[in-house]
């Protein structure tokens, strides 16, 4: 059996960890008005933050489309695959995981094909995503099943927490992301946001007066978390904040490994310049041991 494991492009992950586990990424939209630009293949990251600055359109996003996917498992079926796990981020917050869903119903009307293609909800994005994306991949290139990927990557969100700190809430207001912290944005002009996605949803957790106080903010609540077994963090614009984040959280936990990752621009568009996000996926319980026996 070989499995192989597919995401989407709002991962957020180092672009040699994808290439070095063979993840398969299928990438989201990016639209300036009527120009559409494949996230992470047609715009980078660099350049979508400068092009925000001075575009007249406010950029949007699209989901990828069921054919993308269907090609996309229709070439690891090619290159041998006979199981695929395809994870992807909430679907309270995109219609990815449905077109991925409509894509391999496409495929199999089209081929024909009995390879197994399952699919998981993450509940979360950017490394709230990846890092479980990641690890389900480590998994599969060491001979596991579709199954015991599927129940890790779940367990792993299970347990995963993002807590991030932005410069303005406008781009989650237009981008109409803000749920049930639609009522903050009045209240929010002259402080710092701390948010954290929780079950797909985008919450407000807390404000600070200052961004410095901000970074402390989201670092003190990961410490909090503590046993864990993954550190993570991501930046749109300030990869001096990253690092000195980095710094900080590994004197926490020094055992656990830290991913840090840049905002794609899909993410970009709802979050603006500024991002700043930490998260932990805390140490495995006794839900996770009872999984592990399954």
């Amino acid at each position: 059996m070989t499995l192989r494991i597919v995401t989407d492009s709002t991962c957020d992950l180092p672009r040699d960890a994808i290439q070095a586990l063979g993840i398969t990424v299928v990438p989201l939209s990016i639209l300036f008005g009527d120009e559409e630009l494949l996230d992470g293949v047609d715009i980078q990251a660099e350049q979508f933050f400068r092009r925000l600055e001075r575009d007249p359109h406010m950029p949007t996003t699209a989901q990828p489309s069921p054919a993308l996917f269907a090609h996309a498992y229709q070439r690891l079926i090619e290159e041998g695959a006979t199981e695929i796990l395809s994870i992807h981020l909430a679907q309270q917050l995109s219609g990815t995981l449905e077109s991925a869903r409509q894509g391999a119903q496409r495929l199999r009307e089209e081929t024909g094909t009995d390879v197994r293609i399952e699919f998981v909800d993450s509940a979360t994005v950017s490394l709230g995503l990846g890092v479980g994306v990641m690890e389900a991949a480590k998994l599969a290139r060491s001979g596991a099943t579709l199954d015991e990927a599927r129940l890790l990557a779940q367990d792993m969100f299970r347990r995963t927490h993002i807590f991030v700190t932005l410069d303005t809430l406008e781009y989650l207001r237009r981008g109409g992301r803000m749920s049930r912290g639609q009522e903050w944005i009045g209240t929010l002009l002259k402080v710092k946001p701390i948010l954290s996605i929780q079950h797909g949803e985008v919450l407000p957790v807390g404000r600070v007066r200052t961004r410095q106080r901000a970074i402390e903010d989201v670092i003190a609540r990961c410490a909090d978390l503590r046993p864990v077994e993954h550190l993570f963090v991501l930046h749109s614009t300030t990869p001096e904040e990253a690092n000195y984040a980095r710094d900080r959280l590994a004197a926490l936990e020094s055992e656990a490994p830290i991913t840090i990752g840049r905002v794609t621009p899909v993410v970009g568009v709802h979050g603006g310049p500024g991002i700043l996000g930490v998260g932990v996926v805390t140490a495995p319980d006794g839900q996770s041991r009872t999984l592990a026996a399954k």
